[in-house]
């Protein structure tokens, strides 16, 4: 209900913004006058209001890029967006005739097709503006959503694959391991002294590995291991 009295409220100030702007650029420009421009506008922007959630539908259902990928919908779009103005102009046109009919503001009785092509010109320019501005406020924010949805993969798998790395060096470096390791170097200290210190320091790289892996996981400084 919020949303109806809404755009209701839009609708009467946009009219009456459209009136004062003519009125302003006609300063002549009687009652009666004002009364018709006033009574278009309202009437025009009705019937963009009960097709705007047409416009939205079709922009969510034919979206023009998906994960930030072009479609072709882009085409249709473009293809809809030109024709807004013929659709558009149909029910208004009716309107047009009526107040020529009527005699408003001066108007001389007129056939449907010449007050059809008097608002496909007069009009064409900001209606199709406005099929583009609905069709790009939903673009874009199914691409802020495409991005969050993205972004939140990505965490995952990045999360995944370092509890995967965690897991890994864990399972090489539990206890067991890094005395097994150790013991081995222990017994080429005499035999091969430069091997058992390549040893020590590449179990010590390893070994550091494991703990930075640890470390952010979760959330902690990197330990940085002693200088051997």
């Amino acid at each position: 209900m919020r949303i109806i009295f809404g755009a209701a409220a839009a609708i009467v100030v946009i009219s009456a913004l459209i009136t004062l702007q003519q009125w302003i650029i006609v300063p002549d420009m009687g009652w009666r006058s004002a009364y018709v421009v006033m009574l278009d506008g309202l009437i025009d922007w009705t019937v963009w209001a009960l097709m705007t959630p047409l416009i939205i539908w079709l922009a969510r259902h034919a979206p023009m890029f998906r994960k930030g990928k072009p479609q072709p919908a882009i085409l249709l779009h473009a293809l809809l967006g030109t024709a807004a103005t013929a659709i558009w102009s149909i029910p208004i046109a009716y309107i047009t005739m009526l107040f020529a009919r009527f005699g408003f503001d001066g108007m001389q009785p007129i056939p449907y097709s010449s007050a059809y092509l008097y608002e496909l010109q007069g009009r064409s320019f900001y209606y199709s503006l406005f099929y583009w501005l609905v069709v790009g406020i939903v673009t874009a924010r199914q691409l802020a959503h495409d991005a969050q949805e993205a972004a939140g993969e990505a965490a995952r798998l990045e999360s995944e694959a370092l509890a995967a790395d965690l897991q890994a060096a864990r399972v090489h470096y539990d206890p067991r391991g890094l005395a097994h390791e150790l013991r081995e170097a222990a017994a080429l200290a005499e035999a091969d002294p430069i091997r058992a210190e390549e040893h020590i320091l590449e179990t010590a790289g390893e070994l550091q590995r494991s703990l930075t892996l640890t470390s952010s996981l979760v959330g902690k400084r990197p330990v940085h291991a002693a200088a051997v």
